[in-house]
């Protein structure tokens, strides 16, 4: 299909497709649009999205900026190549069996792309974003995962959306909020702390005066706080989930798509072998954290064996004092 006239089409949707063929003129060889994303991604990481320029991006490869732009038509084309790369990158292990499970990872999934790539936030979303093989890898996964949810799949989309809304306003809260606790912004907090004391908010006091409108102590972990917060959303967004659809309230009286449309005999192979490739990256991920989970749980009975130990001797020590003092 590369190199098809593809008459109307947005070229750079095209592009993401791998549908545009090489420019006749320029470095072919040496460069593609993959390649580029890949070092404007390496320079977003490292420096932050600022330093993405064309110059820059064309120096990583000793060529000129014109020869870039035979390939990729300006910043802004890079920008959203970039952000659908981050967006299909990496394993999408999601559990297809249990819906809650699987929307739970789908967006902690989401949620791990923003903070990997922070600089992701600043991209603006688009129509033609939502058209790219990463975004629609990311609701392939999504409507995986909600293979058992009774719902339409304009419902389930609607889910999509709200689990993605809330996924990107969680990272762009823990962007702005990361970094090292200055004393001046201690200062501050207990500046508030001591204003709040007057009564003049009454039902946002307690919260204040407790730390925890500040976000209090960091839970271990890679996420945080932001994992335990996103914890939270979730516990409240899955109830209402199952009873606005396992009650058929939503869907009503509207048929459920069907779930296995008519393929082709190539487009058999091909959901079969994404099928496979779904199943053996939640496999993995299902090992490495049983993995986990089994050296964990060797530290927690270690330490169980510990404190029982302990006990026995304090328990021994104990009877023996007992002992002497009846002697005595």
């Amino acid at each position: 299909m590369a190199g098809q006239d593809h008459e109307g089409a947005s070229r750079l949707v095209a592009m993401a497709w791998g549908l545009v063929a090489a420019p006749q003129r320029g470095p072919r060889r040496e460069l593609s649009h993959e390649r580029i994303v890949e070092a404007a991604i390496e320079i977003a990481d490292a420096e932050g999205l600022a330093a993405v320029t064309m110059q820059r991006v064309a120096r990583a490869f000793d060529f000129t900026t014109m020869a870039l732009y035979r390939y990729v038509s300006s910043k802004d084309d890079l920008q959203r190549l970039m952000l659908d790369g981050v967006t299909g990158g990496g394993t999408w292990a999601i559990d297809d069996e249990d819906w809650r499970a699987g929307l739970e990872q789908w967006m902690r999934i989401v949620v791990g792309i923003y903070r990997s790539h922070p600089w992701s936030l600043d991209i603006p979303l688009s129509h033609e974003t939502m058209l790219m093989p990463g975004q629609v890898r990311a609701v392939d996964a999504g409507m995986r995962a909600m293979r058992s949810l009774p719902a339409t799949d304009d419902d389930k989309l609607a889910v999509l959306m709200l689990l993605a809304v809330n996924a990107r306003g969680f990272a762009s809260l823990g962007r702005e909020m990361d970094g090292p606790e200055e004393d001046v912004v201690l200062a501050t907090r207990g500046l508030l702390q001591e204003i709040v004391v007057d009564g003049r908010f009454p039902d946002a006091q307690a919260v204040i005066e407790s730390g925890a409108y500040f976000g209090g102590e960091e839970p271990e972990g890679e996420g945080g706080a932001e994992d335990e917060d996103i914890g939270v959303a979730l516990s409240l967004l899955m109830p209402g989930i199952e009873r606005t659809f396992e009650a058929g309230s939503v869907a009503g009286e509207h048929e459920l798509a069907p779930s296995d449309p008519a393929r082709s005999p190539e487009g058999e192979l091909a959901a079969a072998e994404a099928e496979l490739a779904a199943v053996t990256a939640l496999r993995k991920v299902t090992q490495r954290r049983a993995r986990e989970l089994e050296k964990r749980e060797g530290r927690v009975r270690a330490d169980r064996d510990r404190a029982r130990m302990r006990a026995k001797e304090a328990a021994k020590a104990s009877a023996r004092r007992a002992s002497e003092e009846d002697r005595g």
